[in-house]
C-alpha cells in the first residue's frame, strides 16, 4: 500500500485542522499518511524533495486551487514522473474538484480517493521574462487577474465571497484594453475586456467558466470576451452557469501552445502570476489524479 504524502496549508480558507486530526482521520480509513503543516510555498518543496519515488506515494493536497498548484509544481520542478495525486477541498474557492464533484467533507472525499481511480490529466506551463509556473485549472489575463490580485488582499471575513466581491470593485474602474496573442493556427489583435485559457471547467468560486473543458485532450481552451465594460457585466452573470460561451463577442479557441503578447496581468489558479508577454505550452497527461 502507498503512503500518503499529506500537504495541508494552513493559510486556507476553509475548515481547519491540527496535524493530530488529519493523522486520526488517514487512519481511520487505514491509509497509512506523513502528514505536513505547511505555509508557504518553499516548505512544500522541502517536503517532496524527500519523497520523490512516485512508486511507493500519493501526493495529497489538502486546501484550496492554490495548495494543489503549490504541490503540482513541486513535483513537476522536482521531475517526478506521472505521480498520483489526491486533492481534498478544505479553501474558500476549491473550483478544479468542481469538474469531478469532489464532495467537501473529507471522509467522503477520502472514501471516493480509495477506489483507485486514477484520471491522466493535462497540466500546462506558463514561462514570462521572470516567472514561470505549472497550472492545472484556469489562467486569466487581463481584468480577471487583477480581480483576484484585489481578493487576496480582502480580510478573511469575506473569504467565502472574496472573487465576487473583488470583481465588482474592480469593475468601478476596469475597461476594455489592446491584447494580443497567438496559437498555431490564430491570431488576435484587438481590444477586449479580458482572456480566460482553461484546462478545468469552474473557476473564481463556483463560475463554470468553461463548461467544454476537457482535462485529457492535450488543449487548452481559449475565451476572448471582446466586449466593453457594460457587456462584460452582463456576460459574467450568464458565465455563472457556463451560458457565455453562445454569447458573438466571445471568440472561442483551442490550442496546445499560446503566445500572449502584450502585457496584462496573469493569474493562475487563484494566484497572481505576473504581467506579459508569455509563452503557454500543454504537458499532455502529466499527473495521474485520483477521484
Amino acid at each position: 500500500m502507498k503512503t500518503y504524502i499529506v500537504i495541508y496549508n494552513e493559510n486556507s480558507r476553509g475548515k481547519k485542522y491540527t496535524k493530530t486530526d488529519l493523522e486520526l482521520i488517514f487512519s481511520s480509513h487505514d491509509l497509512n499518511s506523513e502528514i505536513f503543516v505547511t505555509s508557504e510555498v518553499k516548505e512544500v518543496d522541502l517536503v517532496i524533495k524527500k519523497y520523490k519515488n512516485s512508486k511507493d506515494y500519493v501526493f495529497c493536497a489538502i486546501g484550496g486551487d492554490g495548495t494543489l498548484n503549490s504541490l503540482i509544481n513541486s513535483l513537476l520542478k522536482n521531475n517526478i514522473k506521472n505521480p498520483e495525486v489526491a486533492c481534498i477541498a478544505s479553501g474558500s474557492g476549491s473550483d478544479f474538484l468542481r469538474t469531478f464533484a469532489m464532495p467537501n467533507d473529507i471522509n467522503q472525499a477520502l472514501l471516493r480517493i480509495k477506489n483507485n481511480q486514477n484520471y491522466s490529466v493535462d497540466v500546462s506551463l506558463i514561462e514570462s521574462k521572470s516567472n514561470k509556473k505549472y497550472f492545472i485549472n484556469v489562467l486569466n489575463f487581463g481584468f480577471l487577474a487583477e480581480t483576484v490580485n484585489l481578493s487576496e488582499k480582502l480580510p478573511n471575513i469575506f473569504r467565502r465571497f472574496r472573487y465576487p466581491i473583488s470583481f465588482w470593485l474592480k469593475l468601478i474602474s476596469g475597461k476594455d484594453s489592446f491584447f494580443n496573442l497567438n496559437t498555431n493556427s490564430y491570431k488576435f489583435s484587438s481590444k477586449a475586456f479580458n482572456v480566460s485559457i482553461c484546462n478545468g471547467q469552474f473557476f473564481g468560486g463556483g463560475w463554470n467558466i468553461s463548461p467544454k473543458s476537457s482535462l485529457q485532450d492535450g488543449l487548452l481552451n481559449i475565451q476572448i470576451f471582446k466586449v466593453t465594460k457594460i457587456k462584460a457585466m452582463k456576460l459574467f452573470f450568464l458565465a455563472k452557469k457556463g451560458l457565455h460561451i453562445n454569447d458573438p463577442d466571445v471568440i472561442l479557441k483551442k490550442s496546445d501552445k499560446i503566445s500572449l503578447n502584450t502585457k496584462q496581468p496573469i493569474e493562475i489558479d487563484g494566484d497572481f502570476f505576473d504581467y506579459g508577454p508569455a509563452e503557454i505550452y500543454v504537458k499532455k497527461h502529466s499527473i495521474q489524479l485520483k477521484i
